[in-house]
C-alpha cells in the first residue's frame, strides 16, 4: 500500500508539474471573511452530499494520492480528512475555491486548482465521503497528560483569554458542524496549523477566533496539544476521568 501511495504521488507531482494549469495560483478571487450568519446560510445552501460519489471523486481527482484511500493521511506531511464533520470540508473546499485560503506553497497550489475545478455539487459529496469514514488511530506511544494541557483542553487559560480546546472542538475532539475534528490528526499538521493561525498566515477562521487562542499559546504546548488529539482515539476517555 505504502509502495502505491508514494508511486502515485510520484505520478501526481510529475503531472502538475508539467502543467501550466497547476504552475502556481492565478489571480486571486475577491471573496468577503466568514461573518457566523453568511458561513452558515451558506452551508444550508449546499446540496446533500453522497459519499458514494464522493469516494468516486476522491479517487477520480486523484485526492487519495495525498490523503490516503479513504482521507486517512499516509504522510505527515499532509491533513488527515477521514472523520472530519462535512460542514467544515465543505468550509474549506469553498475557502480553497473562493481565495480565503491563498497560501502559496505546493499543497496549497494544488489544493486552490482542485478546488475551482469542482462545482458544489462535488465539493459536497466528497465532505460526506470523509465524514462517512472514522477518524485516524496513530500508532503512537501515549503519555500521561500533563496537567497544564489537561487544563487548556477543559477549562483554557482565563489569564491569557483562552477559552477550553473542548468548548468548540468537543470533549473528544470530534467536531461539530463548522468545527473541525482534531482527534486523529496528523501532529506535524495540527502544528503547522497552529503555527499559520498564530503567524496570521492564515485569515480564513470566522471572527479570526483561531488566530486570536492561538496568539499566546507557546511551542511547547501547541506540540504538546497535537500529541494530545492525535493519541485521543487511542486514549479512549480517560480525558473525562480526571
Amino acid at each position: 500500500m505504502l509502495k502505491q501511495t508514494l508511486l502515485v504521488t510520484a505520478l501526481v507531482s510529475a503531472t502538475l508539474a508539467s502543467s501550466a494549469a497547476f504552475s502556481g495560483h492565478d489571480e486571486k478571487p475577491h471573496a468577503s471573511s466568514w461573518s457566523n450568519f453568511a458561513l452558515e446560510n451558506q452551508i444550508k445552501a449546499m446540496p446533500r452530499g453522497e459519499a458514494t460519489n464522493g469516494q468516486k471523486i476522491h479517487e477520480q481527482m486523484m485526492c487519495n494520492a495525498c490523503h490516503g484511500e479513504k482521507g486517512e493521511s499516509p504522510s505527515r506531511n499532509y491533513a488527515s480528512l477521514n472523520g472530519q464533520t462535512a460542514e467544515y470540508t465543505t468550509k474549506m473546499m469553498l475557502d480553497y475555491r473562493d481565495g480565503r485560503r491563498w497560501e502559496n506553497y505546493k499543497q496549497a497550489n494544488i489544493m486552490v486548482k482542485l478546488a475551482k475545478a469542482m462545482d458544489d455539487q462535488q465539493i459536497a459529496d466528497v465532505a460526506a465521503f470523509y465524514a462517512s469514514n472514522p477518524a485516524t488511530t496513530w500508532d503512537i506511544e501515549t503519555k500521561p497528560v500533563a496537567a497544564d494541557i489537561d487544563r487548556l483542553v477543559r477549562k483554557g487559560d482565563v489569564s491569557r483569554m483562552i477559552v477550553p480546546c473542548a468548548s468548540c472542538h468537543g470533549a473528544h475532539g470530534e467536531g461539530k458542524g463548522i468545527t473541525p475534528a482534531i482527534a486523529g490528526q496528523v501532529p506535524e499538521y495540527f502544528v503547522r496549523t497552529m503555527k499559520a493561525y498564530q503567524g496570521k498566515h492564515r485569515h480564513n477562521d470566522v471572527n479570526e477566533g483561531m488566530a486570536q487562542f492561538t496568539h499566546d499559546l507557546t511551542d511547547d504546548e501547541i506540540q504538546a496539544l497535537a500529541y494530545y488529539y492525535a493519541t485521543l482515539n487511542k486514549q479512549g476517555d480517560n480525558h473525562d476521568r480526571n
